[in-house]
């Protein structure tokens, strides 16, 4: 015994020696992010609001979370979720009042966020965020942005024609009397017509859209596709000077 209470002791002793304060986890989380360690800041902003919920700097590591996660991470559950608890946990503060601002314009944010991952060419994260959106937000009005989005980056960057109908389907059916249901009506036809070579689909497709929407600004271009329908370009005369 005599000898284990002193090994108890200073391993007490240098547990609390270790333990950093609120602006030490602060700091170290900020230079953590400098290095792009973005876990490691992560574990430090997390363990600054476990030890210290009430200090002084502890909004303002909610809110940081949530910054990394909208900017480093790419992960808005956990962005939308840190914004909330910056608001519910620490109102009053600047952090608060700038997390209810984000929290009011997230959708705007996430349509944003997978516009800019597409041109980076992180299509999967891209649709990820599109999905999230609609899962969470399914009657903002940026919903059917997002879910026409989704059958575009079907349709042009992944070039899965079948997967691009069924989200512009899913346009059409979940959001009508939108901007994009007319738009995407048109391009179920057109991939049909253009792409996959079925007359008979495209055929059925355009004249649902003219049925629906005889008045759009793509009705005359419907109408020219249904009337060369199946032909080649050398067949349509006025369309023989592209190919001469």
């Amino acid at each position: 015994m005599k000898i284990k209470i002193p090994l108890i002791l200073s391993g007490v002793l240098f547990i609390v020696g270790c333990t950093k304060s609120a602006p030490e986890l602060l700091d170290q989380a900020e230079k953590s992010l400098n290095e792009n360690q973005v876990e490691l800041a992560i574990n430090d902003l997390e363990s600054l609001l476990k030890e210290y919920p009430r200090d002084s700097l502890a909004a303002l590591a909610q809110y940081k979370l949530a910054t990394i996660f909208k900017n480093w991470k790419n992960d808005p559950h956990s962005a939308f979720e840190s914004l909330q608890k910056t608001v519910t946990n620490y109102s009053g503060s600047v952090q608060a009042v700038q997390a209810q601002k984000e929290l009011e314009t997230f959708p705007e944010w996430v349509i944003n966020k997978s516009e800019v991952l597409r041109k980076q060419k992180l299509i999967k994260e891209s649709i990820q965020n599109l999905i999230y959106m609609l899962e969470n937000f399914p009657t903002n009005e940026l919903s059917p942005k997002a879910q026409y989005m989704i059958g575009d980056i079907y349709m042009n960057d992944l070039r899965d024609f079948n997967s691009a109908i069924n989200a512009y389907s899913d346009v059409v059916n979940k959001f009508p009397g939108t901007d994009q249901e007319a738009q995407a009506q048109f391009m179920i036809g057109y991939i049909y017509a253009n792409i996959l070579g079925d007359k008979s689909k495209a055929e059925k497709n355009y004249k649902t859209f003219l049925d629906r929407y005889p008045d759009h600004e793509l009705a005359p271009s419907v109408k020219f596709e249904l009337d060369y329908l199946g032909k080649d370009i050398n067949e349509i005369d006025v369309l023989k000077h592209i190919t001469s």
